[in-house]
């Protein structure tokens, strides 16, 4: 089996490499894998985060929703003066950006949207909902808070978030 994988891992990669050659830079590749994969998996996770009506069964499916539309607004937009193909277009160019570093953008957008939508319409309820105690440290909204009263200056975040953000403020003014 590692074999196996070995050779396919150096095919992917070849393909890889292939398909990034069409790009102008390596940037323009990255952007558009992280449109496809961290934008629906960045929405999925602050949806999770921040929602305690959140299930499993709905990320997943708002992760696939998203990629999906990720995939549909690639192939139906095209950067400027490329060809369709890779770069996109491959099921009809109806949208031109004016370059891809843009079509990029908004395709991590309309990969996010789904994905924050897609939850709530595929709630999935549990055989037993979770409490809100079984949810505490999961959920912002219900993690209690760090009183930092009794803490060291140090052991303050805010104060030394405060002390760093100060000390770039002055070496910006000192250095412009």
């Amino acid at each position: 089996m590692g074999r196996w994988t070995t050779v396919v891992g150096i095919l992917a990669s070849m393909a890889a490499a292939y398909a990034a050659a069409s790009f102008n830079n390596i940037m323009d590749i990255l952007q558009l894998v992280f449109a496809f994969v961290n934008a629906p998996l960045f929405a999925t996770f602050l949806l999770g985060m921040f929602w305690k009506r959140t299930t499993g069964h709905g990320a997943f499916f708002g992760l696939i929703a998203g990629t999906v539309a990720a995939a549909i607004h690639h192939g139906l937009s095209l950067p400027h003066g490329a060809s369709a193909g890779i770069k996109g277009g491959w099921l009809g160019a109806v949208h031109v950006y004016p370059s891809e570093m843009a079509q990029n953008f908004w395709t991590a957008i309309f990969a996010g949207r789904p994905a924050l939508s897609r939850p709530s319409s595929f709630h999935f309820s549990p055989a037993r909902k979770k409490t809100d105690e079984e949810l505490g440290g999961l959920v912002y909204s219900l993690t209690s808070k760090i009183k930092e009263r009794d803490a060291r200056w140090w052991q303050r975040p805010a104060l030394l978030g405060s002390i760093v953000l100060a000390l770039a403020v002055v070496l910006n003014l000192l250095f412009w």
